[in-house]
């Protein structure tokens, strides 16, 4: 017989941390760990959770008002026991459910006046379905009207009536008869129940939006809207999930206006932060034969969490409501003490709202006092700073918040109602110190305990703030608009994008870009906003960019499975369409990785490479150069590096006719010594120097033997290398456009007095060739200068003025509006290479000051 007996201690030694990163939620899981948010919590009482290594923490996120005592509360676990001590039977439908009905009494008389008859559900996506239901059979109609940046749920219904597209998208929501209007807008209401009489059942909506960010109506907001339901014969529904039981300071929020909803739905607290409980509430005179025969639920109404509902009322209930009573005191000095932070910090802290204990602190999406390129800037941009303020409260100050589920530029302050004024005194002290950092831009204090640094808690001071760059440029009615992909070449680059980055060494900001980079999810894409700026060209063109930054260097971006590069590259593209870019430019590896822009349907997307002009702004560097040394090209040798990619192919089509001899360096062929790609690229060389009026060496080899590639390879006018070393060696004329992440060339390997035009980032040369090799002539052809006039400062690690040409092209592109330049693919254009010149002399863009040695980059 075989052994089936399963070895549980080996399945038992599994931690609880992989079992839920392998097999509940590995994508939660991914970004929890990406800010050190994947703790795991042991134990838990009252407002205090403790993790394996013992360690505290106070609990200001309150499983999102799901509980009301704090963790473990004593009542709650002493209704549980009394349970099982009384062997009351749980799960006994259908019958007499007792305990559920002392419960639904008992809501009954704390309710808005009327609300006796009682539904009972286990969550408050549930108690929404209920209430849509309840409202649908009671009035004969389907129509169901809630409001903008709402959260119902995630069923499909309530999924239809929660007011944001980015959680709807692929589920099939919303369904037919769902519609959506302005949050706070009683007029909206109005004109919309106007406009379909007899259509709509219910008005569902919430007295705050708790996911939507913590937002308040306008006062006197749901007084109006109880008169316009009731003028045009429409149920009002009032979801009070969140807000109910206790959480605002009343006992619901409707309480604080006096109004009476036809619906009210009711979960999270009701289970007293033990046992799922919700319960929908309603006049008896909605709820009819069609309904409630024919809704049930297996769990709903069982005695176990009937028992909680009432051990939760009579907790909130006792010594006259004196919890309820308390949430409004403490409510209120806590929003005072938070708006005083406001005031503190009014570049980082936007607005303090809500009520009672449900209060939100919302962050600027602006961060002008970093910069506008900067890291923090670039967070706060995308709506981020809130998790890493949130990381930063968690991992130094020990306090555990979180941000509003579709409000992401929102704290949430939610703690249990039994909170403590010492322990809100706490929150306001360590938010103090968070706020702080990020006033000053200091990234040590706000990122250190990510990297493993020193968290000892010290206030932060104003002098640390480091040299920042002027704000964003706003954008103006009469700009055209563009973007630009990059990322940082190296990890020596992250100080140039940000000096604040300084403080860290490599292996920091590699373990920073991992973060980065794992924190992105298909729903929010790998790119980030880095700055803005503004071109100015010939005859009072204007243009306006963004600089969209990827979280990886060279070497990463080229390491990306296909699949991800192109979702990530994707990502950044349609982040600078939806902030207006009409072409934006892929800079750096995203092109690389894209297939030089075919990935990512370039016909449907307005990209460009930007190596079309890449190309004629090194021909220019090129000839210039060779013109102020007075070189003979006509008998010289150049060598190209990358001359199958589409630069050094380009490059050398140009410079065919006009040079002696050419050297292509390129990958080794899988069957061949020489590279189909690399052959072709000859061929068009040899083609071009034939066809064209150039009377190098070269042309006129060609013109001798027909153009015949074989003849012209005896002749050692075309020489054909896999080794760059070993091409330059005799060459006095350099041409470096290839991919590679690092130095290919080293001072040593190059010829007496040789020219080298380097196109490629990073470098294919050694940076020191200015100490070694004096004699030689190294510039980076990708360089230009922008218009005089122009604020775009946002490239890597180049001097004021001075832009990478393939971001150039973009700004050119945008400023003429001839779209039909775009660089697409390894085929590039020789009229468009010429176009662009011309352009480019027509709104004042101009090469870059060659020397003799590489001066622009360091």
């Amino acid at each position: 017989m075989t052994d089936t007996t399963i070895d549980f201690s080996a399945l038992e030694s599994r931690s609880g941390r992989s079992g839920f990163a392998e097999n509940v939620n590995p994508e939660l899981y991914r970004l929890l760990s990406a800010l050190n948010l994947d703790r795991e919590y042991v134990r838990g009482d009252g407002t205090v959770l403790f993790d394996a290594a013992g360690r505290r923490y106070l609990d200001f996120a309150g499983a999102y008002g799901a509980l009301p005592f704090g963790h473990g509360p004593t009542p709650i676990w002493q209704a549980i026991n009394d349970v099982r001590c009384s062997g009351e039977a749980i799960f006994v439908q259908p019958s007499v459910l007792t305990a559920a009905g002392e419960l639904a009494d008992r809501l009954g008389r704390i309710a808005p006046d009327g609300l006796t008859r009682t539904t009972f559900v286990n969550s408050g996506t549930e108690a929404t379905e209920v209430a849509l239901k309840i409202a649908r059979a009671h009035t004969g109609r389907l129509g169901v009207l809630t409001t903008g940046n709402s959260f119902h749920g995630k069923t499909l219904g309530a999924l239809s009536a929660t007011g944001n597209i980015r959680y709807q998208t692929g589920f099939g929501a919303p369904v037919e008869g769902f519609d959506h209007i302005a949050f706070g807008d009683a007029d909206a209401l109005d004109a919309a129940l106007a406009a379909a009489p007899g259509h709509y059942a219910v008005f569902l909506v919430e007295p705050i939006q708790g996911e939507g960010g913590v937002v308040c109506p306008p006062d006197g907001y749901l007084r109006r809207v109880r008169e316009i339901c009731d003028r045009h014969g429409v149920l009002l529904a009032l979801d009070e999930v969140q807000t109910g039981l206790g959480r605002t300071g009343r006992m619901f929020a409707a309480e604080h206006e006096g109004v009476v909803p036809d619906i009210m739905t009711v979960a999270k607290a009701l289970g007293g932060g033990i046992v799922p409980v919700g319960a929908v509430l309603c006049a008896p005179a909605l709820v009819n034969d069609s309904f409630a025969l024919r809704h049930t639920s297996t769990f709903a109404g069982n005695a176990l969490a009937a028992r909680v509902g009432i051990a939760v009322l009579d907790e909130l209930t006792r010594d006259d409501c004196a919890v309820v009573t308390n949430v409004a005191v403490l409510g209120r000095q806590l929003k005072k003490d938070l708006r005083a932070l406001a005031e503190k910090y009014p570049s980082v802290v936007t607005d303090v709202r809500g009520r009672g204990l449900l209060l939100g602190v919302e962050l600027g999406a602006d961060v002008n006092f970093v910069g506008r390129q900067s890291l923090l800037g670039s967070i706060a941009e995308q709506h981020n700073l809130a998790a890493v303020i949130c990381s930063y409260l968690l991992n130094v100050e020990g306090i555990r918040v979180a941000p509003t589920l579709f409000g992401t530029r929102v704290i949430r302050i939610e703690p249990p109602l039994t909170v403590s004024a010492v322990q809100c005194a706490r929150l306001v002290a360590a938010l103090d110190r968070a706020l702080g950092y990020a006033a000053v831009g200091d990234l040590d204090g706000l990122f250190g305990h990510l990297l493993g640094r020193s968290t000892v808690v010290t206030p932060p001071a104003l002098a640390a703030l480091r040299p920042g760059r002027t704000p964003d440029i706003a954008v103006r009615p009469t700009d055209r608009r563009f973007a630009f992909i990059a990322h940082p070449l190296d990890l020596g680059f992250f100080a140039a994008f940000d000096p604040a980055l300084e403080v860290f060494d490599h292996s920091e900001r590699q373990d920073l870009l991992e973060r980065f980079a794992a924190s992105t999810s298909e729903l929010d894409p790998a790119s980030f906003v880095i700055g803005s700026g503004r071109v100015a060209g010939g005859g009072g063109a204007t243009a306006h960019g963004d600089l969209i930054g990827l979280p990886y260097t060279s070497a990463q971006l080229l390491h990306l499975p296909t699949e991800q590069a192109l979702r990530v590259v994707g990502g950044a593209v349609e982040l600078a369409i939806s902030r207006g870019a009409t072409v934006v430019g892929l800079g750096g590896y995203s092109s690389v990785i894209t297939g030089n822009g075919l990935g990512l349907g370039a016909t449907s997307r307005p990209i460009t490479t930007g190596n079309t002009f890449t190309a004629a702004a090194s021909l220019r560097a090129v000839r210039r150069v060779c013109r102020e040394r007075g070189i003979d090209v006509a008998q010289a040798r150049v060598t190209i590096l990358g001359a199958a990619g589409a630069i050094g192919r380009t490059i050398g089509k140009q410079l065919a006719g006009e040079v002696g001899s050419i050297a292509l360096v390129g990958r080794k062929g899988e069957s061949s010594v020489i590279a189909p790609k690399l052959w072709a690229a000859a061929q068009e060389m040899v083609a071009s120097a034939r066809n064209g009026s150039g009377s190098g060496d070269l042309a006129v080899a060609a013109h001798e033997v027909d153009g015949d590639l074989d003849d012209l390879i005896r002749s050692r006018h075309v020489e054909f290398f896999t080794d760059p070393v070993a091409a330059v060696q005799d060459s006095l004329i350099v041409i470096a456009a290839t991919s590679a992440p690092h130095a290919l060339i080293d001072p040593t390997d190059l010829m007496e007095d040789a020219i080298v035009c380097d196109v490629a980032q990073p470098p294919n040369i050694g940076r020191d060739v200015r100490g070694e090799r004096p004699d030689v002539t190294v510039f980076d052809g990708g360089i230009v200068r922008v218009p005089s006039g122009s604020d775009f400062g946002l490239t890597y690690g180049l001097a004021p003025g001075l832009t990478y040409a393939c971001m150039a092209e973009t700004m050119l592109i945008a400023l003429s509006g001839e779209f039909g330049l775009r660089s697409i693919g390894t085929t590039l254009d020789g009229e468009s290479v010429e176009r662009l010149g011309e352009l480019a002399d027509v709104h004042g863009f101009a090469l870059a000051e060659a020397t003799r040695w590489r001066e622009v980059s360091q």
